[in-house]
């Protein structure tokens, strides 16, 4: 069942996501590598202690979506490097979610080692930003800002948090992914947000965009 527009925009508010969508086609063997790192990723999630409380940490739909949503837009290259760092994580006994969000909430500072991810924060905050030209409203009711301020309320700083817990090659593949896209005037950001919001029923960003303005 789909959740209604106005569940959407609450539930995104609320979570303050973005940027991600879930597609309408892939192949089997994509859709179960997805899957599997999902259950990965809930598992880990769940066991996040955040200063505010996730409520997506107790609704598992709303975490598929929005996760699922992203590693769509990936290659199965990528996905089979990252659900790579995810099991070496687990076999490990760490959680990378638990790092991504002591970093969001300033409990450990970022390490900025790796400067591909400097790379990816700026091509990203590119689309993010014709996201606000195009589409201001819903990106000021769905979108972190991109202003830098030193937690996870900032777009930038949320993207390092999350990079910072990927492998050397999953990073290496992604940062070649997004430079293809860029370099063929591809947005993958309104892709994203484009595909998810057709899931709870609008036809368009424009029609989303409509009716938050008036």
């Amino acid at each position: 069942m789909q959740r209604s527009q106005k569940d959407f925009f609450c539930a995104l508010g609320e979570e303050n996501y973005g940027d991600v969508f879930m597609g309408d086609v892939l192949n089997i063997r994509k859709r179960d590598i997805i899957e599997h790192i999902l259950k990965i990723e809930w598992e880990m999630f769940r066991s996040v202690k955040t200063r505010v409380p996730a409520e997506c940490q107790q609704d598992f739909n709303s975490f598929r979506e929005i996760r699922a949503s992203i590693f769509e837009t990936w290659t199965e290259e990528m996905l089979n490097s990252y659900i790579a760092d995810l099991l070496k994580a687990k076999e490990t006994g760490k959680n990378p979610f638990v790092e991504k969000y002591a970093k969001m909430d300033g409990l450990l500072p970022l390490s900025r080692s790796n400067p591909l991810i400097d790379r990816i924060v700026d091509i990203e905050e590119k689309w993010q930003k014709e996201i606000e030209e195009k589409y201001p409203f819903l990106y000021h009711r769905v979108c972190r800002n991109v202003s830098e301020t030193p937690d996870g309320r900032s777009f930038s700083y949320y993207l390092r948090s999350e990079l910072e817990t990927y492998g050397d090659n999953t990073l290496r593949l992604y940062y070649q992914h997004i430079v293809d896209a860029f370099e063929k005037g591809e947005n993958l950001a309104i892709k994203s947000l484009e595909l998810l919001i057709k899931k709870s029923g609008f036809s368009s960003l424009e029609q989303a965009e409509a009716i938050l303005k008036n």
